[in-house]
């Protein structure tokens, strides 16, 4: 058993590995650069750790999916946020250990965000715990903000205008985070506080009416009156339904089906 603590294993390591090349070369969103890879960093970290004794733990805190991919929305991808702990423990005393804590995003077209954001949490804690250079420049890389269109701000002021919650609820999910982000800045300045203020006061009363919605839903389903039930779903907007659908069990939803 060697005698070593954590932070002299860490220092053990930084001596053997200074730097790691660039790998991979990532367009899109206006932007054209390379960056090293989490398979490239583990692939040049991993006989150093072995040989010094250390271990990686990965353990996530939290997970959201903050946008969920909608073709018929226009919305391409799945966005995914996830909070981690990564630990480099000391293995002959696991007590002995060193954790950072990360926030990732990982967009995905299919079921791989997550993964993806554990393996870019995982390779930034490693890079930074053990002072790794790679020629990134992270700091520089410029930031190309979302648009949007005329016919959208128009839709989002008409919304604010009518006070139209369940409207707005679905309006934002339809264009997704990035845009309405965009949006804050179509407000007149002295009125961006205003509208803030009113998007939120419209966003929980529009998820409060879902909610309602699903418990009528729920209500009907289980006194068997089926005619209410369609009646109140045929007042909603596609992307309303869509919504309501995510406060509904699966077993309401395949019954909301049969009754079609």
């Amino acid at each position: 058993m060697s005698d070593l603590n954590i932070y002299q294993r860490i220092n053990a390591v930084m001596k053997k590995i200074t730097y790691v090349q660039k790998d991979k070369a990532v367009s899109g969103g206006g932007q054209n650069y390379s960056a090293v890879t989490h398979d490239n960093v583990t692939a040049q970290i991993r006989q150093h750790l072995v040989i010094e004794g250390i271990v990686v733990h990965l353990e996530q805190l939290k997970g959201e999916l903050l946008i969920k991919r909608d073709v018929k929305s226009d919305i391409k991808m799945h966005l995914y946020s996830g909070d981690y702990a990564i630990s480099f423990v000391n293995i002959d005393n696991p007590e002995d250990r060193v954790t950072v804590t990360i926030n990732a995003h990982a967009a995905d077209n299919g079921d791989k965000a997550p993964g993806k954001a554990a393996s870019y949490a995982t390779k930034y804690a490693m890079l930074k715990v053990f002072s790794i250079e790679t020629g990134e420049n992270e700091e520089s890389r410029t930031y190309e903000a979302p648009e949007f269109t005329e016919i959208q701000k128009a839709q989002l002021h008409e919304l604010l205008d009518s006070d139209s919650a369940l409207g707005y609820v679905a309006f934002s999910k339809t264009v997704g985070n990035d845009v309405m982000m965009a949006l804050n800045s179509s407000f007149e300045k002295g009125t961006i506080s205003q509208a803030k203020a009113k998007m939120k006061k419209l966003e929980r009363e529009g998820w409060g009416i879902l909610k309602d919605y699903a418990g009528q839903i729920s209500e009907g389903i289980k006194s068997g009156d089926n005619l209410a039930v369609g009646q109140l779903v045929d007042e909603l907007e596609p992307m309303e339904k869509k919504l309501l659908a995510g406060l509904l069990t699966q077993e309401e939803i395949e019954h909301l089906r049969s009754i079609k």
